[in-house]
Protein backbone atom coordinates (compact mmCIF):
# COMPACT_ATOMS: atom_id res chain seq x y z
CA UNK A 1 0.00 0.00 0.00
CA UNK A 2 1.44 3.31 -0.68
CA UNK A 3 1.53 6.06 2.07
CA UNK A 4 -1.38 8.08 1.76
CA UNK A 5 0.96 11.44 0.82
CA UNK A 6 2.34 9.79 -3.04
CA UNK A 7 -1.05 8.68 -3.66
CA UNK A 8 -2.16 12.57 -3.64
CA UNK A 9 0.62 13.12 -5.55
CA UNK A 10 0.01 10.67 -8.22
CA UNK A 11 -3.69 11.69 -7.87
CA UNK A 12 -2.58 16.00 -8.57
CA UNK A 13 -0.25 14.19 -11.27
CA UNK A 14 -2.72 12.63 -13.32
CA UNK A 15 -5.30 15.58 -13.40
CA UNK A 16 -2.61 18.07 -14.56
CA UNK A 17 -1.78 15.87 -17.33
CA UNK A 18 -5.75 15.64 -18.83
CA UNK A 19 -6.35 18.61 -21.13
CA UNK A 20 -9.31 20.22 -21.11
CA UNK A 21 -10.79 20.95 -24.94
CA UNK A 22 -13.00 24.29 -25.62
CA UNK A 23 -16.01 22.71 -27.68
CA UNK A 24 -17.42 26.22 -27.45
CA UNK A 25 -15.96 26.45 -31.84
CA UNK A 26 -17.36 22.95 -32.80
CA UNK A 27 -21.12 22.67 -30.62
CA UNK A 28 -22.26 19.15 -31.17
CA UNK A 29 -24.79 18.43 -33.99
CA UNK A 30 -27.96 16.02 -33.85
CA UNK A 31 -27.08 12.35 -34.72
CA UNK A 32 -29.70 10.14 -36.62
CA UNK A 33 -29.41 6.40 -35.14
CA UNK A 34 -28.92 5.68 -38.87
CA UNK A 35 -25.83 7.60 -38.82
CA UNK A 36 -24.92 6.45 -35.07
CA UNK A 37 -25.09 3.00 -36.51
CA UNK A 38 -23.17 3.29 -40.23
CA UNK A 39 -20.56 5.37 -37.85
CA UNK A 40 -19.42 2.48 -35.34
CA UNK A 41 -19.87 -0.20 -38.47
CA UNK A 42 -19.65 1.15 -42.06
CA UNK A 43 -22.39 1.45 -43.92
CA UNK A 44 -25.16 -0.78 -45.37
CA UNK A 45 -22.57 -2.21 -47.82
CA UNK A 46 -19.60 -2.23 -45.94
CA UNK A 47 -21.19 -3.83 -43.11
CA UNK A 48 -20.22 -7.31 -41.90
CA UNK A 49 -23.10 -9.69 -41.47
CA UNK A 50 -20.69 -12.53 -39.65
CA UNK A 51 -23.44 -14.57 -38.70
CA UNK A 52 -25.81 -13.96 -41.96
CA UNK A 53 -28.72 -16.04 -43.49
CA UNK A 54 -31.70 -15.47 -45.84
CA UNK A 55 -33.75 -17.27 -43.80
CA UNK A 56 -34.44 -19.93 -40.70
CA UNK A 57 -36.54 -22.39 -39.41
CA UNK A 58 -35.89 -22.37 -35.13
CA UNK A 59 -37.43 -24.62 -32.50
CA UNK A 60 -38.22 -22.09 -28.95
CA UNK A 61 -39.05 -24.61 -25.89
CA UNK A 62 -42.02 -23.06 -24.18
CA UNK A 63 -43.39 -24.04 -20.69
CA UNK A 64 -46.54 -23.46 -19.91
CA UNK A 65 -46.06 -24.70 -16.80
CA UNK A 66 -43.54 -26.44 -14.58
CA UNK A 67 -43.54 -29.02 -11.56
CA UNK A 68 -43.31 -27.66 -7.79
CA UNK A 69 -42.35 -30.67 -5.48
CA UNK A 70 -43.96 -33.34 -7.53
CA UNK A 71 -45.49 -33.65 -10.10
CA UNK A 72 -49.27 -33.43 -9.17
CA UNK A 73 -48.58 -29.71 -8.21
CA UNK A 74 -47.66 -27.36 -10.90
CA UNK A 75 -46.56 -23.58 -11.26
CA UNK A 76 -47.74 -22.00 -14.13
CA UNK A 77 -46.13 -19.17 -16.42
CA UNK A 78 -46.72 -16.71 -18.59
CA UNK A 79 -44.76 -17.02 -21.84
CA UNK A 80 -43.97 -14.21 -24.29
CA UNK A 81 -42.00 -15.62 -27.58
CA UNK A 82 -39.62 -12.72 -28.81
CA UNK A 83 -38.33 -11.99 -32.17
CA UNK A 84 -35.88 -9.35 -32.67
CA UNK A 85 -34.47 -8.22 -35.67
CA UNK A 86 -30.90 -7.78 -35.06
CA UNK A 87 -30.02 -6.44 -38.47
CA UNK A 88 -29.60 -2.40 -38.73
CA UNK A 89 -30.47 -2.13 -42.14
CA UNK A 90 -32.50 -5.01 -43.79
CA UNK A 91 -35.81 -6.57 -42.68
CA UNK A 92 -37.00 -9.96 -43.15
CA UNK A 93 -40.48 -11.42 -43.01
CA UNK A 94 -41.47 -14.08 -40.61
CA UNK A 95 -43.85 -16.49 -42.45
CA UNK A 96 -44.77 -19.06 -39.44
CA UNK A 97 -45.06 -18.60 -36.35
CA UNK A 98 -46.95 -22.12 -34.73
CA UNK A 99 -47.56 -23.05 -31.17
CA UNK A 100 -47.18 -26.94 -30.36
CA UNK A 101 -47.82 -29.26 -27.28
CA UNK A 102 -46.34 -31.59 -25.69
CA UNK A 103 -47.38 -34.48 -27.88
CA UNK A 104 -46.28 -32.49 -30.94
CA UNK A 105 -49.63 -31.62 -32.40
CA UNK A 106 -50.18 -27.82 -33.26
CA UNK A 107 -52.61 -25.97 -30.65
CA UNK A 108 -52.63 -22.25 -32.45
CA UNK A 109 -51.51 -20.50 -35.73
CA UNK A 110 -50.19 -17.14 -34.84
CA UNK A 111 -49.71 -15.64 -38.18
CA UNK A 112 -52.89 -15.32 -40.77
CA UNK A 113 -50.69 -13.74 -42.89
CA UNK A 114 -46.94 -13.06 -43.19
CA UNK A 115 -45.29 -10.14 -40.76
CA UNK A 116 -42.38 -7.92 -41.95
CA UNK A 117 -39.88 -7.29 -39.19
CA UNK A 118 -37.93 -3.45 -39.95
CA UNK A 119 -34.57 -3.31 -39.23
CA UNK A 120 -33.84 -3.37 -35.57
CA UNK A 121 -37.76 -4.23 -34.56
CA UNK A 122 -39.14 -6.57 -32.83
CA UNK A 123 -42.65 -8.23 -32.58
CA UNK A 124 -43.81 -10.82 -29.61
CA UNK A 125 -46.25 -13.44 -29.17
CA UNK A 126 -47.62 -14.46 -25.59
CA UNK A 127 -49.90 -17.44 -24.07
CA UNK A 128 -51.22 -16.14 -21.26
CA UNK A 129 -50.47 -18.16 -17.71
CA UNK A 130 -53.67 -19.72 -17.63
CA UNK A 131 -53.45 -21.48 -21.03
CA UNK A 132 -52.29 -24.73 -20.49
CA UNK A 133 -52.78 -26.76 -23.60
CA UNK A 134 -48.92 -26.67 -24.33
CA UNK A 135 -47.69 -28.51 -21.24
CA UNK A 136 -44.33 -29.18 -20.26
CA UNK A 137 -42.35 -29.96 -23.14
CA UNK A 138 -44.33 -27.34 -25.74
CA UNK A 139 -42.14 -25.48 -28.72
CA UNK A 140 -43.03 -22.90 -30.97
CA UNK A 141 -41.95 -23.16 -34.68
CA UNK A 142 -40.57 -19.55 -36.40
CA UNK A 143 -40.00 -19.61 -40.22
CA UNK A 144 -38.31 -16.56 -41.24
CA UNK A 145 -36.89 -15.52 -45.07
CA UNK A 146 -35.24 -12.54 -46.11
CA UNK A 147 -34.75 -11.80 -49.81
CA UNK A 148 -31.24 -10.67 -49.01
CA UNK A 149 -28.73 -12.05 -46.49
CA UNK A 150 -29.37 -10.83 -42.74
CA UNK A 151 -27.89 -11.13 -39.03
CA UNK A 152 -29.63 -13.84 -37.65
CA UNK A 153 -32.54 -12.51 -35.64
CA UNK A 154 -32.69 -13.65 -31.45
CA UNK A 155 -35.84 -15.75 -30.91
CA UNK A 156 -36.36 -16.50 -27.33
CA UNK A 157 -39.28 -17.21 -24.91
CA UNK A 158 -39.39 -15.63 -21.72
CA UNK A 159 -41.41 -17.72 -19.06
CA UNK A 160 -42.33 -15.54 -15.65
CA UNK A 161 -45.11 -15.48 -12.90
CA UNK A 162 -45.43 -13.67 -9.63
CA UNK A 163 -48.39 -16.20 -7.66
CA UNK A 164 -48.29 -16.43 -4.00
CA UNK A 165 -45.49 -14.10 -3.17
CA UNK A 166 -42.96 -16.17 -5.53
CA UNK A 167 -41.52 -15.40 -8.39
CA UNK A 168 -39.95 -17.22 -11.06
CA UNK A 169 -38.58 -16.22 -14.64
CA UNK A 170 -35.78 -18.23 -17.34
CA UNK A 171 -35.85 -17.85 -20.97
CA UNK A 172 -35.34 -20.29 -23.47
CA UNK A 173 -33.35 -19.59 -26.72
CA UNK A 174 -34.42 -20.80 -30.09
CA UNK A 175 -32.43 -23.29 -31.68
CA UNK A 176 -32.18 -23.68 -35.61
CA UNK A 177 -33.47 -26.51 -37.43
CA UNK A 178 -33.12 -25.45 -41.27
CA UNK A 179 -30.85 -22.55 -42.99
CA UNK A 180 -31.66 -21.36 -46.31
Amino acid sequence: MLPPRILLICCLLLIGCSVERDNTSNPPQPVSSDTTIAAMSGSADTFERKTSSMGQLVYVPVYSHIYQQDRQKTFNLTTTLSIRNTDPYRSFTITEVSYFDSQGNVVEQYLDDPERLNPLSSTSFVIEERDLRGGVGANFIVNWKSDQAVTHPVIETVMISTTQQQGISFLSEGRVLQEY
